[in-house]
C-alpha cells in the first residue's frame, strides 16, 4: 500500500514539475517577446481612424515606436523606460538562472534544489512584476483618456509571465514541501520486507 501510495505521490510531483517547467519556458518567451517588440502601447491620439486603412497608429514599446507604415524610430531616454529596461532585462538574466535550477530540479528528490528553483523563480517574477508596474503606473498618469488608445499585446504578454511566473514559483515549493515524499522510508521499508521473506525461506 505504502508502495502503491508512493508511486502516485511521484506521478504526481513530476506531473507537476513538468507542467511547472512549460509554463516556465512560455512565461520566458512570454519576456522575450514583450521586451523586443514595439507594441506595449497604442497611441490613436492623432490617428484618422475613418480612414482605410487608418492613418499614424503608433505603437510604442520599450526602445522604439513604429507608425502604422511599419517605420519606427528610436524612443528618446526617459528615467522610467530606463527603469522598465533594466528591470526587463534583469528578469531575463534571473529566468537563465532559473531555467538551469528548474531542469536539474526535475528529477531531483530532495528539497533543496527545487526551492532553490522556486526562489529563483519568484526573483524573476519580481523583477518582471517591477517593470511591468513601472510602465503602467507611468502611462495611466499621462494617458487621461483612453479612449483612443489601448495597451498593445506586448503588455499583455509581460503581465501573463509575471503571472505564469508565480504559478510556476508555487508550484515548486508545494513540490518541495507539502508533497514531498520521504524516499528513504519506503525503500528501508521495501528492503526490510524482503529481507523477512527470504529470512522466513
Amino acid at each position: 500500500m505504502k508502495i502503491g501510495s508512493s508511486n502516485m505521490g511521484e506521478n504526481l510531483r513530476t506531473g507537476l514539475m513538468f507542467i511547472a517547467l512549460v509554463a516556465f519556458l512560455t512565461a520566458f518567451g512570454f519576456c522575450v517577446m514583450s521586451t523586443t517588440t514595439s507594441d506595449w502601447y497604442v497611441d490613436k491620439t492623432h490617428t484618422n481612424v475613418t480612414a482605410s486603412p487608418p492613418d499614424n497608429i503608433v505603437n510604442r514599446g520599450l526602445w522604439q515606436w513604429c507608425d502604422y507604415d511599419g517605420v519606427c524610430a528610436e524612443i528618446p531616454d526617459e528615467d522610467y523606460l530606463r527603469a522598465v529596461r533594466g528591470f526587463s532585462i534583469l528578469s531575463l538574466i534571473a529566468a537563465l538562472v532559473s531555467l538551469v535550477l528548474s531542469l536539474l530540479a526535475v528529477n531531483e528528490d530532495g528539497t533543496k534544489l527545487k526551492l532553490a528553483a522556486a526562489l529563483a523563480v519568484f526573483i524573476t517574477a519580481l523583477f518582471q512584476l517591477i517593470a511591468m508596474a513601472v510602465y503602467t503606473g507611468v502611462v495611466m498618469d499621462d494617458v487621461a483618456d483612453f479612449r483612443h488608445s489601448n495597451w498593445g499585446y506586448s503588455f499583455g504578454l509581460g503581465w501573463s509571465a509575471v503571472g505564469l511566473y508565480a504559478i510556476v514559483s508555487i508550484i515548486y515549493v508545494l513540490v518541495a514541501t507539502v508533497l514531498q515524499d520521504q524516499p528513504a522510508q519506503v525503500n528501508y521499508t521495501h528492503v526490510k520486507q524482503a529481507a523477512a521473506a527470504s529470512g522466513d525461506a
